[in-house]
């Protein structure tokens, strides 16, 4: 029983070991995780957000041409970044695209979230980078976001990159870090509005760092003469007001983020996050619950605050897998905890949201873990707890694999949020098989005459002659036409042909009417 223990002593000591292992491991579970997010990414059909970004990013593609609205639509670096994708697709044109060319970028940068680890493996230690590592990869919203062709993955990668800039700096003054550190500002800054949010998490837990370094370090908490430098923040824009209007588009994100117009329905009280986190269960469905990261976050962080953590107690080449710089631990518990109370206050919320804060929790978690296994005394206890961990985290990669594959666009499902349902597909498909027997084929004239028509201009972009109308045009005529459900009974007198109609779901609350003219029908029924 000794041999036994002495074994798997050694064989843990190995994969924990901050060097070439610890990185072995961390690159073998990104790579798991590329392979699990890559799986059947087209299965699920574009939220209205993904919609509207790809349309976006195809103008771009198809244009060369990009032009920031401070309204909507957010930064362009989510579109600038699916260029060499598409490129690399060999997709011709915006309308050759598939699915899966838009979800991978998202993709690349949550599993790059994973490496973004390595430079921080002898500050971290091993057991707390490996513990984050696992996390990352299985947890249910990380996968299922960073799947999703919205800007918030990316965001949160730069994040990670600007404070992981800012930490190095902190360690060796080097100027190239203030380099990388402005460069991952300012994509933050081109990417999304809410980076402000980030930027000020950051502020007040270097702060803090500082100050608790002059504490105890023994000099004043304040020195008036001292200068710190400024960082500019910059991303680039094809017309001239593009800078301004970057700026301008705070007071309409402010506006939202309190609730204003529209955004009332995405008014949540300021525990909606957590709660989705801790469970949710809405019967017959299944039950979800991130628990296991927000106990061990929970031990993180007061470990990291109170300076209990498996700490580095000097300087040395060779750190222990448990030690943990107490200055990081506290850094990013701090910022941690900044994210989470923003997010909390702000009314306006989104599950995908909470990815900057998910992120903070799930590092405090690989801490927490850290912390939980150096106390054990002896090495059966630790075993026993390991095992548990691996049978939980097991859980969650279940979890995830549900969320994504088999209640993917479900509204059981926590993370799905006013999203498309399957039927949009269908109907789309049924738009394109009418099409290709009409004379004119891609050509065919379409009437979409619905206040509330997003996703569709995504799944029709290979049809050119689509016109899209909140209110009953004069004409509505066309060979095909689809309406919403309250419009189609006043439309109906002003149709001067007959017409076949079908009905299709476009997201829950929300039915669309296909009107297909009788004649082509006839021909598809023949032709079927």
């Amino acid at each position: 029983m000794n041999g036994f223990a002495t074994v798997c002593s050694r064989i843990g000591r190995l994969c924990f070991r901050p060097g070439c292992y610890g990185i072995a491991l961390v690159v073998l579970i990104a790579a798991g995780a590329l392979m699990f997010r890559l799986h059947r990414l087209e299965l699920r059909p574009f939220h209205v957000d993904e919609g509207v970004q790809a349309v976006k990013a195809g103008e771009l593609y198809d244009s060369g041409h990009y032009q920031y609205n401070p309204f909507e639509f957010h930064g362009p670096s989510l579109y600038y970044f699916t260029l060499p994708v598409l490129k690399l697709s060999g997709a011709k044109s915006f309308a050759a695209t598939r699915d899966a060319d838009f979800r991978v970028v998202p993709v690349l940068f949550g599993v790059g979230l994973i490496l973004l680890l390595l430079p921080l493996r002898r500050d971290l230690g091993s057991v707390a980078m490996l513990t984050a590592a696992v996390l990352t990869a299985v947890s249910p919203a990380m996968v299922f976001f960073s799947r999703y062709y919205i800007q918030e993955m990316l965001l949160v990668f730069f994040a990670a990159l600007a404070w992981c800039a800012l930490w190095r700096y902190f360690r060796s003054r080097r100027r190239r870090w203030i380099v990388l550190l402005g460069l991952a500002l300012g994509l933050m800054y081109a990417t999304k509005e809410t980076s402000v949010i980030f930027y000020g998490a950051m502020a007040v837990a270097y702060s803090g760092l500082v100050l608790r370094r002059r504490h105890r370090d023994g000099r004043p908490l304040w020195n008036p003469q001292r200068q710190h430098a400024c960082m500019l923040l910059s991303s680039f824009f094809a017309h001239a007001r593009g800078p301004l209007d970057s700026l301008l588009a705070f007071r309409h994100y402010f506006d939202r983020s309190a609730g204003d117009g529209s955004a009332a329905l995405h008014q949540h009280p300021w525990y909606y996050y957590l709660q989705m986190l801790i469970y949710t269960h809405d019967a017959p469905g299944p039950w979800w619950s991130e628990g296991l990261i927000l106990v061990l976050a929970a031990v993180g962080l007061i470990t990291s605050v109170r300076g209990q953590a498996p700490a580095i107690t000097q300087p040395c080449t060779q750190p222990t897998a448990w030690a943990i710089d107490p200055d990081l631990a506290f850094f990013l518990a701090v910022y941690t905890i900044c994210m989470t109370l923003v997010y909390a206050i702000i009314p306006y919320k989104t599950p995908w949201n909470m990815l900057g804060f998910l992120h903070g929790l799930i590092l405090m978690a690989g801490i927490g873990a850290a912390a939980l296994l150096h106390r054990l005394p002896r090495f059966g206890a630790r075993a026993v707890l390991v095992s548990v961990l691996l049978l939980a985290a097991g859980q969650l990669a279940a979890q995830a694999w549900r969320a994504n594959f088999r209640f993917c666009a479900d509204p059981r499902n926590p993370y799905v949020y006013a999203h498309s349902v399957p039927d949009v597909i269908r109907l789309s498909r049924r738009i394109h098989e009418i099409a290709a027997l009409h004379a004119d084929g891609p050509s065919m004239p379409i009437h979409v005459i619905t206040p509330d028509y997003w996703p569709l201009p995504y799944y029709l972009r290979q049809l050119k002659r689509i016109g899209y109308w909140s209110e009953i045009p004069t004409s509505p005529d066309a060979p095909v036409i689809v309406a919403s459900a309250a419009m189609q009974e006043p439309l109906e007198p002003l149709l001067k042909d007959h017409y076949h109609t079908a009905y299709y779901g476009l997201r829950p609350g929300v039915l669309l009417v296909l009107n297909i003219r009788q004649d082509l029908w006839d021909r598809y029924l023949m032709e079927k």
